[in-house]
């Protein structure tokens, strides 16, 4: 049998702009380099078989970069992801007891920030967040990691005043979900679209106007002054989807993109959302789908 060999590369890996997964390969690249990342080890065995382990470091945690939708990238950066470090399996809340280890919350601190000074040590801006992770809320703590086109500064971090909310919002430890009279920012989305008629209770049930699906999102990236926030994706209508073979897109695909997104931005701000999307246009010449962050602030 083979010695074990790193399957990951063994030099920084291309980025690619078009490709959101190239990003993550060239943050988990860096995690790696860092110490901070998991080691992906293969060997080839008798019979054509090939083993898979993977090393995490010891007693310090370990991060994994995650794709981020551009909708929630700060404005002008050229790559962005989040970075989620998870504790040391010694120090893990006890989900069984809900005990907290002593030292947790002390190895929580100091690694969350050990990781971001070790990222901006090779290149990246990492923004210190708002939302207070805790063994006694969370089993992991999101970063956002990004860097800029050469010459061009970071944005300013906002204040901790500017942030609407300064507790975490469920689902975590001790809110497992949201209570009523509360709403989740996807049932608060998805019902105005069902209002609207632009969303089916049915996979299977394709609307005239597309398909519409919200899901949850990482509070480090909400907007400062959103109190619900939500990760919204536009899906066109298979009518209108771009020929497998032929890569041709049918008659009417950019009319039928722009009058339903703008038949979803005006229910939403109608309904007192704000959408945020990337600052380079959707369009089906080089788009699949679309991605909003749809949001509430709170009235004064």
């Amino acid at each position: 049998m083979s010695e074990w060999t790193c399957a990951g590369p063994s030099t920084e890996p291309a980025y690619d702009p078009s490709d959101p997964q190239s990003g993550r390969a060239l943050v988990n690249y860096h995690l790696r380099e860092l110490g901070i990342g998991e080691t992906h080890l293969v060997r080839a065995g008798e019979h054509g078989l090939r083993y898979c382990r993977t090393l995490v470091p010891e007693g310090i945690g370990v991060c994994r970069a995650y794709v981020l939708t551009e909708a929630a990238w700060p404005e002008g950066a050229e790559l962005c992801v989040t970075v989620s470090w998870s504790p040391t399996a010694e120090l893990c809340r006890n989900h069984t007891t809900g005990a907290i280890p002593t030292g947790a919350v002390e190895h929580w601190r100091q690694r969350i920030a050990a990781t971001a000074q070790a990222l901006r040590s090779v290149g990246f801006v990492v923004e210190p967040s708002h939302v207070r992770y805790s063994p006694v809320y969370h089993s992991d703590a999101d970063l956002v990691v990004y860097r800029m086109p050469e010459g061009v500064p970071a944005r300013r971090a906002p204040a901790a005043a500017d942030w609407a909310l300064t507790e975490p919002v469920p689902p975590n430890h001790q809110r497992r979900s949201w209570t009523y009279p509360e709403r989740s920012p996807e049932d608060i989305v998805i019902q105005a679209l069902r209002d609207a008629g632009l969303h089916a209770y049915h996979y299977e049930d394709p609307l005239p106007s597309g398909r519409v699906g919200a899901r949850s999102i990482t509070q480090t990236v909400w907007p400062p002054e959103a109190d619900r926030c939500t990760w919204l994706t536009w899906w066109p209508h298979p009518t209108f989807v771009r020929d497998p073979g032929t890569g041709l897109l049918p008659d009417g695909a950019a009319q039928h993109w722009r009058d339903s997104l703008e038949r979803i931005r005006e229910v939403l701000t109608g309904a007192g959302l704000t959408l945020r999307t990337r600052a380079r246009p959707w369009h089906p010449d080089t788009d699949e789908e679309v991605h909003y962050l749809a949001y509430r602030v709170p009235r004064g």
